[in-house]
């Protein structure tokens, strides 16, 4: 039997892992912790799959200051949905311009040989307070 508690703290310990890599702009850690398939919904609808996700991380953007809050964590079994806020900023290289983001997210990991991978992430921007 699987143990969810302990599931969830891997699910999340990935999950901090990923922010870091993104932050540090780590694109070879990052393609580590994804699907092959995986389906990134970006908080304005555009849609990427992982070599697109991975090339904006490459070539257009810069993250800054990625973090998760009110994170909630739902293990079904080799499955876990993770549900919370985030706020990061971006810097699109070409410009310069930076751009704060607050949204809600959610994600699904799933549990493999090689740890878990997020294979979803669907993001929607909150209203500017």
């Amino acid at each position: 039997m699987v143990d969810d508690a302990n599931s969830e703290q891997e699910v999340r310990e990935a999950e901090r892992a990923r922010c870091d890599f993104l932050m540090r702009g780590d694109v070879d850690k990052l393609s580590a912790l994804m699907a092959d398939d995986l389906v990134h919904i970006h908080g304005n609808g555009h849609i990427d799959d992982k070599a697109g996700y991975l090339a904006g991380v490459a070539d257009k953007f810069r993250f800054h200051d990625v973090e998760r809050h009110d994170l909630r964590v739902r293990v079904y079994g080799a499955v876990a949905v993770m549900t919370g806020r985030l706020t990061q900023t971006v810097v699109v290289r070409a410009t310069n311009e930076s751009h704060p983001i607050q949204a809600v997210t959610t994600q699904t990991w799933n549990r493999t040989d090689h740890g878990w991978l997020q294979s979803t992430c669907h993001n929607a921007f909150l209203p500017r307070s």
